[in-house]
């Protein structure tokens, strides 16, 4: 008798309920290594966030101020190309902290790149691309010290992308920004003359023309074109927001990254702070609704487009909406409105406080319910002087109005 031939193998069903198996626990496995990833993400974004913080206290440790938001040089004649304008950021300042010798020699220093001519939204030329110009070819151009407008590409040292002011979960790169940034100064809860400062630009002549305005509305740790300390904390360090976290703009018409311009200040964004909620788009919330929202036509106008740039929307925040909320501004995108934190994390964003600790804020703070914010000619409990209708979290916006603040959070 013969016996029977055995083949070892897998049957067609056996192979796919195999095949099966291992699809489903891959499917049960990717959330998780994209959450461990996110994970990683957030860490080292909270620990360059953590260097920025421990630069400020280096800074004020040596220069015994704050490095000053809306700073730099300026002529009456207001030529981008001959001076910055007085609009660098506090970023700009504690470059050499944050291990940017080499970036501020250049800042510092006479660069020579290519002439920016009467365009300045020209590509630029990075820091590398020299070798790619023959001896005749070769910029020309000498930049003045401390560098020109922080909106001029041409100039190098702008569009240079600093690693210590990124984010790893922002994915944003390249044109039409110059050099990103994901961290922003500490305005305070109000609105009113903080897109000018104490100094301004009027009739042809620089004066520090905003100085009463600044007084009532310049709440923050950080005031434009003005000198603050850790001595004007008086609601203490630990009690006080001195940086937030931003996502930039990645063309996509979201409401965090873009602001809705031109909805006016007084009967505005000034009496109502919820006044640009009724143009997202209902079916995707996050996005704008275009038919109802008037956004920036230039380019170059997206949240965190340039680091060296004092312009609120670049590198300032205010606390009066929660975190993650519309950006709604009383006049063009140069201007200031709402103008909240935002991260690509999930629900919420980081902020760090005076005494340089991180800490992640949720979208669901306790922000208050009123609608207008504290303004030069505010009465009852919108004068200056007053604690911030904004509950908690603009309260720890605040350097100096005597709030109650519980640290739990």
């Amino acid at each position: 008798m013969k016996r029977d031939q055995h083949h070892s193998g897998f049957t067609l069903v056996e192979l796919l309920v195999v095949v099966g198996i291992i699809g489903i626990l891959i499917g049960l496995l990717l959330p998780a290594i994209q959450a461990a990833r996110e994970a990683a993400r957030r860490m080292s974004c909270s620990n360059n966030f953590r260097q920025i913080a421990i630069a400020v206290t280096q800074y004020h440790a040596t220069f015994e101020i704050l490095p000053p938001h809306a700073t730099g040089t300026f002529n009456n004649v207001n030529d981008p190309k001959k001076t910055n304008q007085f609009r660098l950021s506090m970023l700009v300042s504690v470059m050499p902290f944050v291990g940017g010798d080499s970036l501020w020699e250049a800042v510092a220093g006479q660069y020579v790149g290519n002439d920016p001519g009467d365009s300045y939204g020209e590509d630029p030329i990075g820091w590398d691309d020299m070798e790619m110009y023959s001896e005749e070819e070769l910029p020309s151009y000498q930049y003045p010290k401390m560098g020109p407008s922080p909106s001029i590409t041409t100039y190098g040292p702008w569009t240079f992308e600093v690693p210590a002011y990124r984010c790893p979960s922002d994915p944003g790169i390249g044109s039409p920004s110059a050099g990103r940034t994901n961290y922003a100064a500490c305005l305070g809860d109000a609105i009113e003359g903080l897109d000018e400062g104490l100094w301004r630009y009027e009739k042809k002549k620089w004066s520090p023309s905003g100085e009463a305005q600044m007084e009532a509305t310049g709440r923050g740790m950080f005031v434009p074109r003005m000198i603050t300390r850790f001595s004007d904390v008086t609601d203490g360090l630990s009690n006080t927001i001195m940086m937030g976290e931003i996502c930039t703009d990645l063309g996509d018409q979201d409401m965090r990254t873009v602001p809705s311009t031109n909805n006016r200040w007084k009967g505005g964004v000034l009496d109502d702070v919820e006044l640009c909620a009724s143009q997202r788009d209902y079916d995707s919330p996050r996005f704008w609704k275009t038919s109802q929202a008037s956004l920036p036509n230039g380019i170059g106008m997206g949240r965190g487009y340039r680091w060296a740039d004092a312009m609120p929307l670049m590198t300032g925040f205010n606390t009066i909406l929660p975190p993650n909320r519309e950006l709604c501004f009383g006049g063009n995108a140069s201007t200031i409105g709402t103008l909240t934190a935002s991260s690509r994390h999930q629900g919420g964003a980081h902020i760090a406080l005076g005494d340089g600790s991180i800490s992640f804020f949720t979208d669901s703070v306790d922000n208050g319910n009123s609608q207008q914010t504290v303004t030069l000619t505010g009465k009852n409990e919108f004068a200056p002087g007053n604690p911030s209708v904004f509950g908690l979290w603009g309260a720890i916006g605040t350097r100096d109005q005597n709030e109650l603040i519980d640290n739990a959070f």
